[in-house]
């Protein structure tokens, strides 16, 4: 996985010490057509790179190697590119870019406790599938985004977690996996379904995707969604069309 570029919040009248000092030049020529006129870019003794709204003006986020910036975005753009190139299903549950085979990921269900267990350096022991043991998972996936990018941990990690949600989620309500494929055998969708009232379904990769996504609450985790996904949020019964489920 790519680790994240080595960043720092630098204050306006430090950026405009660096201006007069003529270390910190304006190079918006440097800038992406995609990305607006949002903010200013500025190279900070040819080898950093300052990021500072264009409107307020006052602090930047300072890149310690332009280099790092330029390989963080290109990766970024890859995966949207694969994206827009694989063709997938309205209801997929994964990104095009994460090609999984339904073998692969009925394998992930069963061995996904002790593989995250080893990944994520977690005792063996405590990843039990029920709801607390996700506080710790979710506490592992923290560190690990810290350092990492979180597109290149959702690419190697969302399956897998996934699967363990899921699996708690079918442990604690006595439910179904329903795992659906494309004409190649590719994962599409999965879904837990409950064994007494089949016109209840839940979606396991939702949890995850909250959180990378920034969508989830502040004070969240991973046993808060993943709860939530059974006890309110995931509720779908006449309602399927809204989740993607048919």
């Amino acid at each position: 996985m790519m680790k994240k570029p080595k960043t720092k919040q630098v204050k306006s009248k430090q950026i405009e010490e660096w201006i007069k000092e003529g270390r910190a030049v304006l190079r918006n020529d440097l800038r992406p057509e995609y990305m607006g006129d949002w903010s200013d870019y500025y190279l900070l003794d040819s080898y950093g790179l300052i990021l500072r709204t264009t409107f307020e003006r006052r602090n930047g986020i300072l890149y310690e190697r332009y280099s790092e910036y330029l390989d963080f975005m290109n990766n970024g753009k890859e995966k949207e590119n694969l994206v827009n190139q694989i063709a997938i299903s309205p209801n997929a549950s994964f990104p095009g870019y994460i090609q999984v085979s339904v073998k692969e990921f009925e394998s992930m269900i069963l061995a996904s406790d002790k593989v995250l267990a080893s990944d994520f350096s977690i005792s063996a022991d405590v990843l039990d599938y029920s709801l607390e043991s996700l506080i710790y998972l979710d506490k592992s996936i923290n560190k690990m985004l810290k350092k990492f990018d979180a597109g290149d941990f959702q690419e190697k990690y969302c399956v897998l977690i996934s699967a363990y949600c899921g699996e708690v989620m079918r442990r604690k309500i006595n439910g179904n996996w329903k795992i659906t494929s494309s004409a190649d055998g590719i994962l599409d969708q999965v879904l837990i379904v409950e064994k007494a009232n089949p016109e209840y379904s839940y979606r396991p990769e939702i949890p995850l995707a909250l959180i990378l996504s920034g969508d989830a609450p502040g004070r969240s985790n991973l046993k808060i969604e993943v709860d939530a996904q059974l006890h309110k949020y995931g509720f779908i019964k006449g309602n399927e069309a809204h989740y993607g489920i048919k």
